[in-house]
């Protein structure tokens, strides 16, 4: 397979999807939701993200994957006890039978990752260094934006599908009182040219990610990567 099909066909990008949650000597669950939408600006699936937390750190977080119509096609369940930078999970594209996660094991994270009824594939990760997994980059980011104001970011994040971590940069693209909006692209030259580039813009004061633009975790119904925006509403808390 050429490295352009490889990372066309099995690109596998973690959801960008998380928000930090705050509290004090208690469990709380924060909620919000997303609308992917087309280039053409139709719906294409929606989000809807449970966080739960508790004194102030996030223990897990689930979320749900619906088509248009309603019906669910896709669910992811993370678990950050262990640590918030990696935290094991599983998603789960239940149209087409296919999940992939990292998991705890015999004292070494597990990356994994099973298309239908084929055998499952794994890669041993050890103690995970400092990779980032699922929204781990995340959580660093919402509390790091300061620095992106100053310096590029690289962070190894990853990626199931590939079985190992990949370094990528996230560099500041624009930046005012209330938002700033920054790039995350792979930092290998060659794998570049093919991989797809991802957009956020955060909120500095509640600390949000407002929007993502780029390619996403969810196919559509043709079964070949897709490209979305998609913004976010938060609920009271």
């Amino acid at each position: 397979m050429s490295v352009t099909s490889h990372f066309r066909l099995r690109w596998s990008l973690l959801i960008l999807l998380a928000v930090t949650c705050t509290g004090a000597a208690r469990t709380d669950e924060a909620v919000y939701t997303g609308d992917a939408k087309d280039e053409k600006g139709a719906l294409v699936y929606t989000e809807k993200h449970r966080v739960s937390s508790a004194d102030g750190r996030t223990t897990g977080s689930v979320t749900e994957y619906r088509a248009p119509d309603g019906a669910l096609i896709a669910t992811m369940r993370s678990d950050y006890s262990r640590s918030v930078a990696m935290p094991t999970y599983v998603f789960e594209d239940l149209r087409r039978n296919y999940r992939e996660g990292l998991r705890w094991q015999e004292g070494q994270y597990v990356i994994f990752h099973q298309d239908g009824t084929a055998p499952e594939k794994t890669s041993r990760l050890g103690s995970g260094g400092s990779a980032f997994s699922c929204q781990g980059w995340h959580y660093y980011l919402v509390n790091n934006l300061d620095l992106l104001e100053k310096d590029n970011i690289t962070l190894n994040l990853v990626l199931p599908s590939e079985l190992r971590p990949f370094p990528f940069v996230v560099k500041k693209i624009s930046s005012d009182g209330s938002r700033v909006s920054v790039e995350l692209k792979l930092t290998h030259w060659l794998f570049r040219l093919f991989a797809p580039k991802m957009r956020l813009i955060y909120d500095k004061q509640k600390r949000h990610l407002v929007e993502f633009r780029g390619v996403s975790n969810i196919l559509n119904q043709a079964g070949e990567r897709q490209e979305v925006s998609i913004r976010y509403q938060y609920d009271a808390k």
